[in-house]
């Protein structure tokens, strides 16, 4: 029941991670859209995400977006409210890299005949998310850790199989410990991974 539950995390965690850092990455550049009303709604939208709890998020997808209709089963459930979540802080960490390259390669790709959406795509984007890697790891790593919320709308991953075991063997103390492992085996693995691979895309501005 734990290896279920754990490959559930890991899917819930990757389709999270693509959903938000698509959704970070977008939100960044509407910051740093030169068009106002689009860069106030980005910034707003920022805002709300990081000043509101995950859970109250989760629940008004899985339990309020219901009484409008809108239905969705646990999984996907999980996998947007995580998303969405994440994307907050992966556009502020996007956003920072954007403003760390140097104005010149602006002015170089520019001068080579470039279109700004083939300088924004090819040149800045690039060499700012490698500025912001590091930081987008730790989100990342935060993300493991908030995914265990999610077994509140009864979704079997490492969390909610654990509940459902010490249901039928009433040892907690045993079985929290080895979830603790896990967490810290994953999280200690994903950290160590995401240093080796900054110390290699590593970039000077």
């Amino acid at each position: 029941m734990l290896m279920q539950g754990i490959r559930l995390s890991l899917t819930i965690v990757l389709f999270s991670t693509i959903l938000g850092f698509t959704l970070g990455t977008l939100l960044a550049l509407g910051r740093r859209s030169k068009i106002k009303p689009l860069s106030l709604l980005c910034a707003a939208i920022v805002d709300i995400l990081r000043n509101t709890p995950f859970l109250v998020q989760l629940f008004f997808i899985f339990y309020g977006l219901p009484t409008l209709g809108i239905q969705t089963n646990p999984m996907v459930t999980a996998i947007i409210a995580l998303g969405i979540n994440t994307s907050a802080p992966n556009c502020e960490m996007i956003r920072a890299g954007l403003m760390a390259v140097k104005m010149g390669y602006y002015e170089c790709s520019l001068a080579l005949g470039f279109s700004q959406f083939q300088t924004m795509r090819y040149v800045i984007l690039p060499i700012a998310l490698r500025v912001a890697f590091k930081p987008l790891t730790s989100n990342f790593v935060n993300l493991v850790l908030t995914s265990s919320t999610v077994f509140y709308i009864a979704i079997p991953e490492i969390m909610g199989s654990a509940k459902n075991i010490i249901t039928r063997t009433g040892r907690p103390f045993e079985m929290y410990l080895v979830i603790l492992v896990i967490y810290c085996v994953v999280t200690f693995t994903l950290s160590f991974v995401a240093k080796s691979i900054d110390r290699k895309i590593a970039i000077t501005l």
